[in-house]
């Protein structure tokens, strides 16, 4: 089974091509093509994505997106309009003249025209694009489509949205929506064969041990999501724990902001945090769930937001806020904030400052993270732990979970087992179209289709 994914939940704009078989207990996975555009220089200048910039790019980029995924999976073929024509079709005048004029491709009927204009009359340029696509390609060797449905930018999903439902009117394919927090669970199945020159992966998963509690952290998300399916299934999530304000990745954005660090804040704050490291090997930051006890950070410690509470959730506004606090109570002449760079003798002692703050920022993040997920894992006595999201990218959180759970082991039925933790493949971690497609095959499996009709938009879905 072949099938096309498209991904536009939020400031990237992605397509993948997948090849999948097997049953839903033993599933393989090939890697056709795997493309993302990504918007992080266009949203920099803002200091965030902005939604109407992101909707706008995803409309641009959707057609050479398409193009490229299927070029790359040896699926993209021209074809002759001449060859292919068929005889003008009765039925509306617009149908007709559009026809004449040759901006329609001659094997779209009538109705489907109709339903591609309702469906992208809010994207003129795209429809545009997309039939001069259909005049110039043949249908491609594809089974299904996929796209994200939520959760994201309503105005960035609805752009992939419309244009899947077109693609499924066109090629008369059937059509799966994914719930992009599925997509990031799912990603960890994903592996990427650095010995080829195509984007090759496969996965078996015979072994793979449920019940099962991902950590999902992401720009938007701060999730802790228990997976039980049925005997030979995957799927079924329930969510025990999500943050109560900002998520992780959304703090590290703003922390990044106060640090005058920049867009994503990510990457930025985990590069200040190892030049910490470098400059002070033996310094330890307020670290191991304990609070501190004096040392070089001591002036920096910040706190771990409901690290000891008795629920799963989490809370980074507060964590945001105590940095904030801590920039103010440094003598103005040292303050991290960005701007110009000072060219005087005050200069290191803002870098080492910046970088001191963005190392216990940062710890502090991991160490909630590990300890409730590690504590969800025994409470719900889980066999595996997954970790997804953008946040999982973070070097720093994966060696440390690593650690974490080399350590322990949990008790089911009077039988001890060591806790698995898997982790996706860093070019997985951010936001693609590969991980929708893998979603959409267990899907297809369970045979839970969605209808182009009523496929609406849903910035807050939830697992």
């Amino acid at each position: 089974m072949i099938i096309l994914a498209i991904e536009t939940s939020c400031d990237e704009t992605a397509a993948a091509i997948l090849k999948c078989s097997g049953k839903l207990k033993n599933p393989r996975f090939e890697i056709l093509s795997n493309v993302v555009a990504s918007q992080v220089k266009i949203h920099s200048q803002w200091g965030g994505v902005v939604p109407s910039l992101a909707k706008r790019e995803h409309q641009k980029n959707l057609i050479p997106i398409l193009i490229r995924t299927l070029k790359k999976a040896s699926l993209l073929n021209s074809k002759s309009e001449a060859r292919n024509s068929r005889p003008a079709f009765g039925g509306a005048r617009f149908a007709r003249e559009a026809r004449r004029a040759r901006l329609v491709p001659m094997d779209i009927g009538t109705a489907k025209f109709k339903i591609l204009n309702s469906i992208l009359k809010r994207e003129p340029e795209l429809l545009e694009k997309l039939l001069k696509f259909l005049r110039e390609h043949q249908e491609p060797k594809i089974d299904v489509i996929a796209v994200t449905q939520g959760p994201g930018l309503e105005p960035a999903l609805w752009v992939g949205i419309n244009f899947a439902k077109a693609l499924a009117i066109v090629w008369d394919k059937p059509l799966i929506a994914i719930n992009h927090m599925e997509g990031h669970i799912a990603s960890v199945l994903l592996k990427q064969n650095r010995g080829s020159t195509k984007h090759e992966a496969r996965k078996i998963i015979s072994n793979f041990e449920f019940p099962a509690v991902s950590l999902l952290a992401s720009g938007g998300h701060t999730q802790l999501i228990l997976i039980n399916p049925p005997a030979g299934g995957w799927g079924e999530y329930k969510i025990i724990g999500e943050t109560l304000d900002d998520a992780a990745g959304e703090a590290f954005d703003k922390v990044a902001r106060m640090l005058g660090l920049g867009y994503p804040g990510g990457p930025a704050i985990a590069t200040e945090a190892a030049k910490s490291k470098i400059r002070n090997p033996k310094h330890e930051t307020n670290s191991k769930f304990n609070p501190p006890t004096g040392g070089q950070n001591s002036k920096f410690a910040l706190p771990r937001p409901m690290l000891n509470s008795k629920d799963f959730n989490f809370s980074f506004s507060g964590l945001k806020t105590a940095v904030l606090y801590k920039i103010r109570d440094l003598p103005k002449e040292v303050r991290p904030q960005g701007g110009a760079k000072r060219r005087d003798e005050v200069e290191p002692q803002i870098n080492e400052i910046r970088s001191l703050i963005a190392r216990e920022f940062q710890q502090a993040v991991i160490d909630v993270l590990i300890k409730k997920t590690l504590r969800a894992a025994k409470e719900f006595k889980v066999k595996t732990i997954i970790l997804g999201g953008g946040v999982a990218a973070n070097k720093e959180l994966r060696r440390q979970l690593k650690k974490a759970v080399s350590r322990e082991n949990v008790k089911i039925n009077d039988r001890k087992y060591l806790l698995k933790l898997l982790l996706p493949h860093i070019k997985f971690t951010g936001d693609n179209a590969a991980m929708i497609a893998l979603a959409a095959y267990f899907h297809v499996k369970k045979k839970e289709f969605a209808n182009w009709q009523t496929l609406r938009a849903q910035g807050n879905l939830r697992l």
